[in-house]
């Protein structure tokens, strides 16, 4: 009897992960679609108009021999957006998703070229896509860095697996384009040619002549990518996080537990701990003793896609690695003789696909602030002829229940009011000082003689960039057009150079008041 009804489950259980799969894809395409332009996307965006060549020749900042990051791949696909759609978001938000389906599907093939069973890829494929530490990438458009690395990384992995099996001009040539287009999205793809020696490994297949000639490809094409930054950026390395011992333990600790995290925060944990309970039960049973090297790989699979964010570790940097997480868990929890565990696992999928699809909602409404605070700014931006001074510019939101921040404008607000304004804006935008926002924002000032005192009396903190990160207050910033000098981390004071011509606003409650003249 036990055997008919893992069956019938496996069945009915893999048409429940592909109609989960086009409904997930649905769903979030819809959500994608009504997200605006946020922070980084502005100036990102206003780079990748200028053409393809200017994506070759300059930095991902859009600078010239200063070192940083080096990502053509994505500002040429940025310029193709533009193309079709110019600054519309809709049309970046929907290529986003469609990437990001397109990195899931090639997990899904990823998994069988390792002969997989076919419901542990969907399950893997799925899984991913629904992931929530995903958002960041999936759902703000300069997260598009990772899913196109990720992309060209898991084609050049499958290709080389293809490569080593027949041994195809085309498998060889897709191979080069793969790693080279994956090298230009992103320097995390640096680890390329280690996670292609673990294959070789798994696959013990170090003296065949497809090995070596795939390596050596992917390695001539690394050399040339290092040797273009050279070119272009002065820095072969420059933009890739600095190595330290104790950050790397320190972040890859947190990095397995941020994996499986949510909106609760210590789901990641709790599912890296059972799933290693269950696998250790499993192997004292002997069901998994014949796949100790499929686990190793993927151990070390997901260790060389992690080392280059290791010590700069943020959300997005995990959107690589959590693809070998994905398999390791849906290989353990999709077990055909243990359908119980296969049940729980689709609990997981839907709880996960309702905390994504919820947090798709939060970054609209982050968007829709952002849209109302360029809007209020804008008539000021546009009467102004000298400096405008913006104070309490919202450099991110976090909503009650969320799963992170929702960024909004940071050092993005310039760009943003020339990029709306129909004609060209003689202001200089100055921007003063930023707030997190955690709730209703509402600030109490007080004027001097040179500028003013400000205090934040509920709903966020100061979010100090550049100068002042990092620093713990009392502590002074001074600038071009004054100083801020921040008494604590809810109140500052600032001294202004103002000018006849010059104007000052301040964000409070959803609005910029103006202050003066």
């Amino acid at each position: 009897m036990t055997p008919l009804i893992s069956r019938f489950f496996m069945s009915k259980g893999l048409t429940f992960l592909k109609l989960c799969t086009i409904a997930a894809f649905a769903i979030l395409t819809w959500i994608a679609s009504g997200i605006s332009l946020l922070d980084d996307d502005w100036g990102h965006l206003k780079l990748s108009s200028t053409g393809a060549i200017s994506a070759l020749t300059t930095g991902w900042e859009g600078l010239i021999g200063q070192g940083g990051y080096y990502r053509p791949a994505v500002v040429i696909s940025f310029y193709l957006d533009y193309l079709i759609g110019g600054y519309a978001p809709a049309i970046y938000h929907i290529h986003n998703i469609l990437i990001h389906a397109g990195c899931a599907y090639l997990i899904f093939l990823f998994a069988r070229c390792l002969t997989i069973d076919t419901a542990v890829a969907w399950g893997t494929a799925l899984l991913f896509f629904v992931l929530p530490i995903h958002t960041d990438s999936i759902f703000w458009i300069v997260g598009r860095t990772d899913l196109l690395c990720a992309l060209f990384y898991l084609g050049a992995l499958i290709l080389f697996l293809k490569y080593m099996q027949r041994g195809s001009t085309g498998a060889l040539l897709g191979l080069g384009a793969c790693s080279a287009l994956a090298f230009l999205s992103k320097e995390m793809a640096i680890s390329l040619p280690i996670a292609l020696a673990a294959l070789v490994a798994y696959r013990k297949a170090w003296k065949t002549v497809q090995t070596r000639c795939g390596l050596a490809v992917v390695c001539i094409v690394l050399l040339a990518y290092f040797g273009i930054r050279w070119v272009v950026l002065g820095s072969v390395l420059g933009g890739t996080p600095r190595v330290s011992i104790i950050d790397w333990a320190r972040d890859g600790v947190k990095a397995v537990a941020k994996f499986g995290m949510s909106d609760i925060w210590w789901l990641g944990i709790a599912l890296v701990i059972v799933s290693a309970g269950i696998l250790i039960l499993q192997h004292s049973r002997g069901i998994l003793r014949k796949d100790r090297a499929f686990a190793l790989l993927l151990i070390f699979l997901l260790g060389a896609t992690l080392a280059p964010a290791l010590g700069h570790l943020h959300n997005w940097y995990l959107y690589l690695p959590s693809a070998f997480f994905c398999l390791g868990i849906s290989a353990i929890w999709i077990n055909k003789k243990q359908p119980i565990l296969c049940y729980l696992f689709a609990i997981l999928i839907l709880y996960y696909g309702v905390v994504i699809g919820r947090e798709g909602f939060f970054w609209r409404e982050a968007s829709q602030i952002s849209e109302n605070a360029i809007a209020n700014l804008m008539p000021q931006a546009q009467a102004t002829t000298g400096t405008l001074f913006v104070c309490n510019v919202p450099s991110a939101w976090t909503p009650s229940g969320a799963f992170s921040g929702k960024p909004l404008f940071a050092y993005a607000l310039p760009n943003a009011l020339a990029m709306r304004s129909p004609q060209p804006l003689q202001a200089e935008i100055a921007m003063v000082n930023h707030v997190w926002l955690t709730g209703d924002f509402a600030y109490r000032i007080h004027r001097t003689n040179t500028g003013f005192d400000l205090a934040i009396e509920k709903g966020g903190f100061f979010s100090f960039h550049s100068k002042g990160q990092g620093q713990t207050p009392p502590f002074s910033i001074d600038q071009t057009w004054g100083r801020v000098t921040v008494h604590a981390t809810d109140s500052l004071s600032v001294a202004l150079n103002i000018q006849p011509e010059d104007r000052v606003v301040i964000y409070n409650k959803g609005e910029f008041e103006k202050l003066w003249p």
